[in-house]
């Protein structure tokens, strides 16, 4: 990869305008959920900014960024390249919807890792002087100007939105967890233990990954699947009709961050698992990870949690081969589907959900699956369901003893290792909530 970045002509670029500019940008609504790219597009700038121009190869940036160890096969681990492209995406976003009234425009060119920076078209600058000093970011030779170039801001509108949103997204995930987190220590008899020896390790990562809500809308929207492909590269955010926005300034429904209720009322059950198993020092190695920024990479050396079917949480579909059991939804009839591949004694091959059906209590559906990740390393554990409220069924399964211990002893071998299994639950699907789960099915591996 390319170390340095070429320009057109040179362009007045003041160091502390720069990184100004960067400020702006990582506390901003489009970065802000998303510490992988506010890492990467940091390391970027200020090695830039700071001529160390030798940092900014994949395999430095894999060190310094992704913690890779020194010597890493690049071309295997592809982190870096998957990461930038997300990274050119975003910036795109940025600089058409929030950040459109800025002076200085940050980019980082396909063939390398070196930032760009341009003066914004109609932007102007103090004249220099002859006698000014210059500065030299890359190829770059550049007066730097003596006064300051005033901040743009935002109208008070967009401010007080961007403030709700920003405190929202903090304090209900962190709400949910104090709501449900109990006074006094969980008691280890009543938890799943060797299902959560089994994700959370010290040796590796273990990432939480809830479901993407906008995804699940922009399909029923649109009337269009959308595959892990398109879903990982974002390109089906360049084909939106019907769930487009009525103005041009506000945020495209597929842009759009959500997670659903019920989601970050399991990851709050989560988060919990290495207190209950007296290993709080493993905390550290969780981490929660919006459904749109993983990365294929992310899938091979770590413990992973899926929440969602795949119009909530596409990465699901990389495990379907290895099911017996796999939930689908046909947006246009608007029927959801859990198909049992390899149905038992007493078991249907074909387990639905309609919502067109007046019944005030439907059973809905939740699967239950853990497997090995897709290179063998770590273990993956999947919830996914009938409809977006089954997760609480699986909040009921890991949390009420009746239910998960029959199914972990089940699949627990002589030696006391969990083998991999799929638990099927049915439960009557009201609103906040799924009431009376019961085990439908159960695969061991």
């Amino acid at each position: 990869m390319a170390t340095k970045s070429t320009f057109e002509a040179p362009l007045p670029v003041d160091l502390d305008l720069c990184r100004e500019s960067l400020r702006r940008i990582l506390a901003g609504r489009t970065f802000s959920k998303s510490p992988r790219l506010c890492s990467l597009l940091e390391y970027i700038v200020e090695n830039t900014l700071s001529g160390r121009l030798d940092d900014l190869t994949e395999q430095q940036i894999g060190i310094g960024v992704f913690q890779r160890n020194p010597g890493y096969n690049s071309g295997e681990d592809t982190i870096v390249r998957g990461t930038a492209r997300h990274l050119r995406q975003r910036l795109e976003q940025y600089y058409t919807e929030e950040g459109h009234a800025e002076h200085i425009r940050i980019s980082v060119p396909k063939g390398g890792y070196v930032a760009h920076f341009e003066m914004a078209a109609g932007a102007s600058i103090a004249t220099q002087s002859v006698s000014e000093p210059v500065i030299h970011i890359g190829e770059i030779t550049a007066p730097v100007p003596t006064e300051p170039i005033a901040t743009p801001r935002w109208p008070v509108s967009a401010r007080v939105t961007v403030f709700v949103l920003a405190a929202l997204t903090v304090l209900l995930p962190l709400a949910v967890y104090l709501l449900h987190r109990p006074m006094t220590p969980a008691r280890a008899s009543n938890q799943p233990l060797l299902l959560w020896r089994s994700l959370f390790t010290p040796e590796r990562k273990t990432i939480i990954v809830p479901g993407d809500a906008s995804l699940d809308a922009y399909i029923a929207w649109e009337q269009h699947p959308v595959s892990l492909e398109n879903y990982a590269n974002q390109t089906y955010q360049q084909n939106v009709t019907v769930s487009k926005p009525p103005t041009g300034t506000d945020v495209p429904l597929s842009i759009r961050s959500v997670t659903p209720m019920a989601d970050l009322r399991l990851v709050s059950e989560l988060v919990r698992a290495p207190e209950a198993m007296d290993m709080p020092q493993l905390e550290r190695n969780v981490e929660i990870r919006y459904a749109r920024d993983v990365a294929v990479a992310d899938t091979h050396d770590n413990n992973l949690i899926l929440i969602g079917s795949e119009t909530f949480n596409p990465w699901v579909t990389l495990y379907q081969p290895s099911m017996d059991f796999a939930a689908h939804w046909d947006f246009a009839k608007d029927i959801y589907t859990i198909e049992n591949k390899a149905p038992r004694a007493g078991e249907q091959s074909l387990y639905s959900y309609d919502r067109r059906e007046q019944h005030p209590v439907q059973n809905s559906i939740t699967h239950v699956a853990l497997l090995d990740n897709s290179q063998g390393q770590g273990r993956v554990l999947i919830v996914e369901g009938t409809s977006m409220g089954t997760t609480y069924g699986a909040v009921n399964f890991l949390t009420h003893e009746q239910l998960w211990k029959p199914v972990i002893k089940a699949a627990t071998d002589s030696s006391g290792h969990l083998r991999n299994f799929e638990v099927l639950l049915s439960g009557g699907f009201v609103h906040g909530g799924v009431s009376n789960t019961h085990v439908l099915a159960m695969h061991v591996h």
